[in-house]
């Protein structure tokens, strides 16, 4: 046999660890069986070994009597010894007893054993296989131990020991976890969802204090979170760091692919950025595989199929988990109720890690909020959601409010109809109460209408007898908005108010001819020039006796009644009506539409304005009135001095249109030509507004005419006297 030096110094190893002669001559007539140099190189070697030992008098190995010092049985690179073999040779590593195999790893095999001393229990040991003791494996190793041997955690099995054997292969002892995959106990044990949950919510945990420590495991599976039984109660333990990268010590195996193209780590559970090797993998890895983990405890399978996975090339292993989207699991296990659970999964699972979770810790608290029916982050942020997981999370609390709440709107309701029912009762009462006094205030109106138009009857009888002051007192009686819509009220207003105004009695005078419009202006709503006339009597009256109110009625009265007109008359007498005082921007506005029609009218051969001479001069100096109240002084001028030209003569009018013409001077600064012209009619204008007035006599002027002379001249005496 042509053994190379490893063999050799393991078989070495071996014979040391036996301390009873004949086991050790048993053990090397088993192994150098056919090679007796072989054999007499190693009893050389372990001669020379005692004779170091006695010289420098080393205090013998604290193991039981009989049993050697180190064995490491690996096999001797042909054949690996089975657990039989373990077990019949008696091997030991330290002071511990290697009783079985229970598995290995890409770099280390992990025995059952016996801990002889402090204490005796079964523990875990794990030591480099043989072959693999490189400097990559060897500190990848210490890397596993070391992280171990940061964290203290209930849920992750705890390094006790550590040290080397005597050819400088590392090991470390850890806590034996006797217990199952967690799937397969979730699976043989039959646990519900909520119990899988709680489990997996301690396994975030354990990662969490990892992740504290600054150590990411990077092979988070079933077969690497075991599930025993602790007082009763299933209690899962995260074991198997053996490709755990330390962040906070700046170590990294440098990617996650060896020199042959194989994963270090489970492709179905690693995370994108892992699959694609590289040095930047972060706790955010974990997520991802958690995510997996979670997905098969709820699922019963993986995102991706495993067969598919274990078949395909490197390559092809990396498109699938950086490029497909698995089912969700709600599909996979046909539950629609776990459609939050989705939302949890797919964002652990996310392919781009900025959108996983922060932390395992972050995991964790979005399962307990699904499991005490809270709206967990991962969801959609929509009003009715949350609200219907504060419904389901106080349950007890809504049925009582929502039991309290329909009695309240029973009774609400019953109170509401019954409430309407009153409002309903009272309602109609008012409306009776209403109806009855609307009849006795209407019983009341037509008496009093019937008083009134028996008063002004009573009235035309005593006219007709020749007895106008008994008639006036009688329509003394009536007010003026009270007046009788009826053709008789109109002409017993009219005497009364004539009688008045031939005997100087102005101020009653005015009030019988406002009387009178609201007589006439009821009666008649036709366009027509009759009641135009009587409205400027009523204007006249009541503007001379500067009863303002009154005026402002008139002016109103007509506005609203002759503003559309379209009968050159009509709007020449309303101009003359409206601005007898000054007006208002708005009054002139309504006012213009009868300007255009009389202005048409008096351009028009053959209109009734410009056929009659008289009516034509008045219809010029309604436009000269209308362009002076605008402000428009040389409008108004030359309008006034088509008055002037009219071969119909007529003093009243004339003085008007002079006295436009004064103001206009003043207006321009001429003060001297505007005193001139108002002395060449003031004194005709005041001789002709005092009684006797010419009553109806278009040559000399009329009252009315002579009236609005005397009511230009007092405002031009005023303007000059500025």
């Amino acid at each position: 046999m042509d053994y190379t030096k490893n063999t050799e110094r393991t078989l070495f190893e071996a014979a040391s660890g036996l301390a009873d002669p004949d086991e050790r001559s048993a053990f090397l007539d088993h192994t150098c069986h056919g090679d007796p140099a072989l054999r007499d190189r190693l009893e050389k070697l372990l001669n020379l070994q005692q004779k170091a030992e006695d010289f420098f008098n080393l205090p013998p190995v604290k193991i039981p009597a009989g049993v050697g010092r180190l064995a490491v049985l690996e096999g001797d690179g042909h054949h690996a010894l089975g657990p039989s073999d373990l077990v019949g040779s008696g091997a030991f590593i330290g002071r511990f007893k290697l009783l079985n195999r229970l598995g290995e790893g890409g770099c280390g095999v992990v025995y059952r054993a016996d801990q002889l001393e402090p204490v005796h229990r079964e523990v875990a040991l794990k030591v480099i296989r043989l072959g693999m003791d490189t400097e990559a494996v060897i500190a990848r190793f210490e890397l596993e131990r070391q992280a171990l041997a940061m964290m203290e955690h209930p849920n992750i099995a705890r390094v006790l020991d550590a040290g080397t054997t005597t050819s400088g292969r590392p090991f470390f002892v850890m806590e034996l976890v006797d217990g199952q995959k967690i799937t397969d106990f979730c699976d043989t044990s039959k646990i519900g969802l909520r119990r899988r949950l709680e489990l997996f919510i301690q396994i975030c945990g354990a990662i969490q204090h990892a992740h504290q420590k600054g150590v990411i495991h990077r092979d988070i599976k079933p077969s690497n979170v075991l599930v025993r039984q602790l007082d009763g109660a299933p209690l899962p333990m995260v074991i198997d760091f053996g490709i755990a990268k330390a962040t906070m010590s700046g170590s990294s195996d440098g990617g996650v692919i060896t020199g042959t193209g194989q994963f270090l780590g489970t492709p179905a559970y690693m995370s994108p950025e892992q699959v694609k090797g590289g040095s930047d993998v972060d706790t955010r890895s974990d997520i991802y595989s958690l995510g997996v983990l979670l997905y098969e405890l709820i699922s019963g399978r993986l995102p991706f199929d495993p067969d598919r996975l274990r078949d395909a090339g490197p390559e092809e292993i990396r498109r699938i988990i950086c490029d497909e989207d698995p089912p969700l699991p709600s599909r996979v296990s046909k539950s629609n109720h776990l459609v939050e659970l989705d939302w949890i999964i797919m964002k652990s699972m996310a392919k781009e890690r900025q959108f996983r979770y922060d932390s395992a810790s972050d995991l964790a608290a979005d399962v307990r909020r699904f499991l005490e029916n809270e709206a967990v982050i991962a969801g959609p942020p929509k009003r009715s959601y949350r609200l219907r997981k504060l419904i389901r999370r106080n349950r007890p609390t809504f049925i009582a409010g929502t039991v309290a709440f329909v009695a309240l709107i029973a009774g609400l309701g019953a109170s509401t109809r019954l409430y309407h029912f009153e409002k309903k009762a009272r309602e109609e009462q008012v409306r009776l109460r209403y109806l009855a006094e609307t009849a006795r205030s209407n019983e009341s109106l037509l008496r009093q209408k019937a008083e009134y138009q028996s008063l002004v009857s009573q009235a035309a009888v005593l006219i007709r007898y020749g007895n106008r002051e008994g008639a006036d007192k009688l329509l003394a009686m009536v007010p003026v908005e009270s007046t009788p819509p009826t053709l008789e009220a109109a002409s017993t207003y009219g005497n009364v108010a004539d009688w008045h105004l031939m005997a100087g009695r102005w101020k009653e005078a005015g009030v019988r001819y406002s009387s009178l419009v609201r007589a006439v202006s009821n009666v008649d709503e036709s366009d027509n020039d009759s009641v135009s006339r009587n409205l400027l009597f009523g204007s006249a009256a009541t503007c001379f006796t500067e009863d303002v109110a009154a005026y402002e009625s008139i002016r109103s009265l007509a506005l609203d009644r002759f503003a559309n007109s379209s009968h050159p008359v009509v709007a020449e007498q309303i101009l003359k009506v409206c601005l007898l005082l000054p007006a208002t921007e708005q009054e002139r506005g309504r006012l213009g539409l009868l300007a255009d029609v009389l202005s048409k009218a008096l351009d028009t051969p053959g209109s009734i304005v410009s056929l009659d001479p008289h009516l034509r001069a008045w219809s010029c100096f309604s436009m000269s009135l209308m362009e002076f109240r605008k402000g428009n002084d040389q409008s108004a001028a030359a309008w006034a001095e088509r008055c002037l030209s009219s071969p119909r003569k007529n003093p009243a009018r004339e003085a008007s249109a002079r006295i436009i013409l004064a103001m206009g001077e003043y207006q321009a600064g001429r003060e001297g030509e505007a005193r001139a012209l108002l002395n060449q009619v003031s004194s005709d204008v005041i001789q002709h507004s005092q009684p006797p007035l010419n009553y109806g006599d278009d040559d000399q002027g009329s009252w009315h005419a002579w009236l609005t002379a005397r009511i230009l001249l007092r405002e031009a005496e005023a303007l000059l006297a500025k």
